[in-house]
């Protein structure tokens, strides 16, 4: 149950008093309008500020429409000459309270229920729901049974039923087309203004161009309203397009407005006998006048309806086209990035043998494409494969190379001892031997193998490297060398340490422990290291030097128990392994988002954010171990993983290696 304080019910008995206030105050005003006596006016604002007030303030300000309603039919009955008694017309008007208040509840909920929002006027479909539900049916609801009570008492005759309920119909229809369209637009805040800012809106208000127009329509519309309803010429119809110049020059504030100024300028001068709506009676004269104004409200606030989804329609086409030339300018320069790496990537790649070559590419032109559009699922699968195919090519050059040499040597050796026994060879051989210049060639060619010996002896360093940093062949976990990892992984992003424009080498810090063999997943814990690394390379690229990387690793020893072999004597001692750099750091709000998936602070284009989550996800679910960050703005950011030494038997069934890597060398935080 809820307990509401006095506050609250304070604020609660304070809408209601007003409600009621404001509500008996419009009918009294209506009453004042009519020729004579009565229950049922022509005029009756009542009615739109009874449901604009349940729109805006809720279902619970009902009891300030009642109390209204109650004592406004009290005063009324009371003061005609045949009143009925008192405790009839308490009841009396107790009923007549609570056929108008279900009234405007109910249709309150309709508008909510069909229409579903608060700004009900907003669009051309809803405004006819807001007619048909919000005036149309709740008025003939009230108006039928308020009729029928006012029968049944014996105030009106039966006779005049339909002349009763027609009244009342068109009052209330009226008052709520007129009155509740501009308590809720102009309920709206203004966009920009507030108490601080009101000097500066309104000398802005005044420097508007619009203030000559706003000016011109006013003036215009005082001189037609003043022709039509104060001359007694029928000219009533001119008052329509100053109404639609309202609705598109000044939107649905001025439309409703508007509408208010002419209504109540119309019912002036029809109940001052002007304008061409007058009849025998005022309340003849008035009936025909309510139809004009409520043609005229309905066409108006449907116009600015129109106009509003226009506009709408136009702001979200402009949103749409700006955001499209936001991703095009985008992708054109993550293209233009990528255009320039592959091309920098194929400079470099010509000096190597073709099949090297070619195959390089495609290991550049993967990893741009990963950069471009964020799809790439596996590192691990396309290093693997990129050192299955260079692996043949690089081990049959490796293994030829020396033959080779040795073969060439004995040739060389040979036409040396040729040119020792038969100095004087024949003018052939002499031609032949001037022109591909001998001496050079004997000269010359030792040095090309051996430069061809160095490079196939570099080239199959980094297939090893490659091959040891994806071990696809390794799917159970296993006892590995973590410093293998660490430095395979290095070695792949050798290329980003380096020196470039502006900026020195990124040093890298080595202080290895004593480790023993890990049993891990080796495959997926050398993800994590690329991950980290990357990350720590991309918090340094512009950073001031010395740029630095920080590798530890240690042993975080636990309880110990020694087996018969003495060989494992660790039970549930973990490896630490710090990867640390002394870029910028990180803010403490951003630390706490950091293993989330698809969070990143880096630039679109930069990042998938799912780096830190998988690594999170292969260290701590996989390896049962810990993964965290300590970092402080300034002063650089530091990554912490600990993992047993051993796992438990349990792990090593359960959980499989079979989780996708995701990554690059740029890194995914």
């Amino acid at each position: 149950m809820k307990h509401y304080s006095w506050s609250n019910w304070s604020l609660w008995l304070t809408k209601v008093l007003v409600v009621a206030t404001v509500y008996y105050t419009a009918a009294m005003l209506a009453h004042s309008l009519a020729d004579q006596p009565g229950t049922v006016m022509p005029v009756w604002p009542a009615s739109g500020i009874s449901l604009a007030a349940v729109i805006l303030l809720g279902y619970k300000v009902w009891p300030g429409i009642w109390l209204g309603q109650f004592l406004e039919a009290m005063t009324t009955l009371l003061s005609e000459a045949n009143a009925p008694p008192v405790a009839t017309s308490i009841a009396l008007s107790a009923f007549i309270g609570v056929a108008v208040t279900v009234a405007y509840v109910l249709g309150t909920f309709l508008l909510r229920r069909f229409v579903g929002h608060q700004n009900l006027l907003d669009r051309a479909a809803d405004v006819f729901k807001f007619v048909a539900l919000g005036a149309i049916f709740i008025c003939a609801v009230s108006a039928t049974l308020g009729s029928t009570s006012l029968c049944l008492a014996g105030i009106c005759s039966w006779d005049t039923y339909g002349q009763t309920w027609g009244t009342w119909f068109l009052g209330d229809t009226v008052g709520i087309l007129v009155l509740t369209p501009a308590l809720l637009i102009w309920s709206r805040p203004i966009s920009n203004l507030r108490f601080s800012t009101l000097p500066a809106y309104i000398k802005s208000a005044m420097a508007d161009p619009k203030l000559f127009e706003t000016v011109l329509l006013l003036v215009l519309l005082v001189g037609v309203c003043e022709v039509a309803f104060g001359g007694g010429y029928p000219v009533a119809y001119l008052v329509i397009p100053f109404l639609v110049w309202a609705a598109f020059r000044f939107g649905q504030r001025g439309a409703t407005l508007l509408i208010l100024f002419v209504s109540s300028r119309a019912i002036w001068g029809t109940v001052r006998g002007h304008g061409p709506f007058i009849r025998e009676s005022l309340n003849e004269s008035l009936l025909l006048l309510q139809c004009f104004v409520g043609v005229i409200a309905v066409t108006t606030i449907i116009l600015a309806a129109v106009i509003v989804e226009r506009e709408q329609a136009e702001a979200s086409l402009q949103r749409a086209n700006e955001q499209l030339e936001q991703r095009v300018e985008e992708r054109t320069a993550a293209l233009m990035l990528a255009n320039e790496a592959l091309q920098q990537s194929e400079v470099e790649l010509k000096e190597k043998a073709s099949q090297i070559e070619q195959a390089m590419r495609e290991l550049q032109l993967t990893q741009s494409q990963l950069i471009q559009t964020e799809k790439m699922s596996s590192l691990g699968q396309l290093v693997a494969g990129v050192a299955h195919e260079i692996n043949n090519p690089v081990s049959f050059i490796y293994g030829n190379v020396r033959p080779a040499k040795e073969y060439i040597d004995d040739l060389l050796h040979l036409v040396q001892l040729y040119r020792q026994h038969y100095p004087n060879p024949a003018s052939e051989i002499k031609e032949i031997s001037e022109e591909m210049d001998l001496d050079f060639v004997v000269e010359d060619l030792p040095k090309l193998l051996s430069s061809m010996k160095m490079g196939a002896d570099r080239i199959r360093a980094i297939v090893l490297s490659l091959r040891n940093f994806s071990r696809l062949d390794e799917s159970e976990m296993k006892p590995v060398d973590i410093h293998e990892g660490l430095d395979s992984t290095l070695l792949l992003l050798q290329n980003r340490l380096k020196a470039d424009t502006g900026n020195s080498e990124i040093q890298v810090i080595k202080e290895y422990g004593n480790l023993p063999s890990v049993e891990c997943y080796a495959g997926q814990l050398n993800q994590v290291f690329m991950n980290l690394l990357a990350n720590a390379i991309d918090a340094l690229e512009k950073q001031e030097d010395p740029r630095m990387i920080t590798i530890s690793t240690s042993v975080k020893t636990g309880d110990r128990h020694q087996t018969e072999e003495k060989k494992s004597f660790i039970s549930n001692s973990q490896v630490v392994i710090r990867i640390a750099d002394n870029g910028i750091g990180m803010e403490q709000h951003l630390q706490k988002r950091l293993f989330d998936p698809f969070f990143t602070t880096k630039p679109v284009g930069k990042g998938t954010g799912l780096g830190l989550s998988i690594s999170y996800q292969i260290v701590v679910e996989k390896h049962k171990g810990q993964l965290r960050c300590a970092s402080t703005s300034m002063q650089g950011t530091e990554f912490i993983i600990e993992i047993p030494i051993q796992q438990s038997s349990s792990n090593a069934s359960v959980f499989s290696c079979a989780l996708p890597l995701v990554g690059s060398g740029k890194g995914n935080f």
